[in-house]
């Protein structure tokens, strides 16, 4: 095999509308993520959304705009990922089934070091567990693809029904005992998060947090499953390779796919608010389903509407510097942690618990564009992210040129 034919694919041979909407969803998966690295929301559902004014309103912006709508653009990135990573690796003539495998473990690895040593929250483990799961589908036609698509879909929907039952059931018919345990891990998180040694976090975490983590796996892969699957798709379908000649059918699954996703995002919103009361049992089950159920419908209506915007000469210079930020998804990814982690926690800045959900929002802002910069700073000098630079060499057993 010749050295051309085994190198990976080359900065020229990117499609930078997926490098753009990478990075687009890399600010979405932060602004999330920065409520989670201030405030204990793990042992609480959303109680921002009980804050007074003008801060109860950026809680709900974050919550109808951006909860789960960009950990799917992600995950629909990597189903597309796959596609494209398999239709050239058997054009150079080489075996797919060793370098995926590779390319998952080294990711599997990542994402250990992540969840364990760094944040609870990562989502990089669960895709490489569902990645090879993703491998299965990867000769099947389109047509078994939709109608697999159609079934993780309405199993997912299913299981955050279930799930959000068994909270219900606790709420409701163990509210005191159910409560303390609730106070008592917030309590618990408060102080170590805000005061605690690298040490002490890291055995809270495993003893705490990483656990329910890999029981909620029993939700998360079938609803990560069909977002992989939803890309796969897009990469059979060619919908990347002449987006000019998809641009009828683009232009209409997001016509269709906005008021599907606002009206699920109203109902979720009359539910929380109570104004469609449905009682404590079924409040957190239908909190979670129509969630889920909003996020498919907007993050299509979010990708397609920046891949039209694209086809205009000031969109695309505007989102352009997003492409570098994408380029380097995984290395800005794990950054967002280690800074987050330093800026909130005890052993760094201390600035756990002690911010409003304003001040929340303006330094996950801050934080992403020093990324935008910084990216596109770094592609001035070199040809790959660091972390995807040593992620190539995993996955190819071979040194890449890293310096241009």
């Amino acid at each position: 095999m010749t050295e051309e034919v085994m190198r990976p694919i080359q900065p020229a041979q990117r499609i930078s509308e997926i490098d753009i909407i990478r990075g687009f969803a890399l600010f979405g998966i932060l602004m999330v993520n920065i409520s989670f690295f201030k405030y204990p929301v793990f042992y609480e559902r959303y109680p921002s959304l009980a804050e007074p004014g003008i801060q109860q309103a950026a809680a709900w912006l974050i919550q109808l705009v951006f909860t789960g709508k960009f950990y799917a653009i992600f995950s629909f990135l990597f189903g597309l990922g796959f596609y494209i990573f398999m239709e050239r690796t058997e054009a150079k003539g080489l075996q797919l089934i060793p370098l995926y495998r590779r390319r998952l473990l080294a990711l599997l690895a990542f994402g250990f070091v992540h969840l364990f040593f760094i944040w609870s929250g990562d989502i990089l483990f669960t895709y490489a567990i569902v990645g090879f799961i993703l491998m299965k589908f990867r000769n099947k036609p389109i047509e078994s693809i939709r109608k697999w698509i159609a079934g993780f879909f309405i199993a997912a929907v299913l299981l955050h029904f279930i799930f959000g039952l068994f909270n219900g059931f606790s709420e409701l018919f163990m509210a005191e005992k159910y409560a303390l345990i609730i106070e008592g891990l917030s309590q618990a998180a408060f102080a170590l998060y805000s005061e605690g040694s690298f040490s002490q976090l890291l055995i809270f975490r495993l003893t705490n947090e990483v656990p329910s983590i890999f029981v909620s796996l029993i939700v998360t892969i079938p609803a990560v499953m069909t977002f992989f699957l939803c890309g796969l798709y897009a990469g059979k379908i060619g919908l990347f390779r002449d987006i000019e000649g998809n641009l009828p059918l683009i232009r209409k699954f997001r016509n269709t796919s906005f008021p599907v996703g606002l009206l699920t995002m109203f109902a979720y919103f009359l539910v929380e608010k109570e104004i469609f009361a449905v009682g404590l049992l079924l409040k957190p089950a239908l909190l979670s389903s129509l969630n889920y159920v909003a996020s498919i419908f907007i993050f299509s209506f979010y990708v397609l509407s920046i891949i039209i915007l694209l086809r205009r000469e000031t969109w695309k210079r505007l989102l352009n510097p997003l492409s570098a930020t994408g380029r380097m998804a995984l290395t800005n990814y794990l950054c967002q942690s280690v800074i987050c982690i330093f800026l909130f926690y005890g052993f760094g800045f201390g600035l756990y618990g002690t911010i409003s959900i304003i001040e929340g929002i303006l330094i996950a802002v801050a934080i992403y564009l020093l990324q935008v910069i910084a990216s596109n700073l770094w592609f001035k000098k070199f040809r790959y992210g660091p972390m995807e630079w040593f992620w190539r060499m995993l996955t190819y057993k071979r040194k890449e040129q890293f310096l241009k």
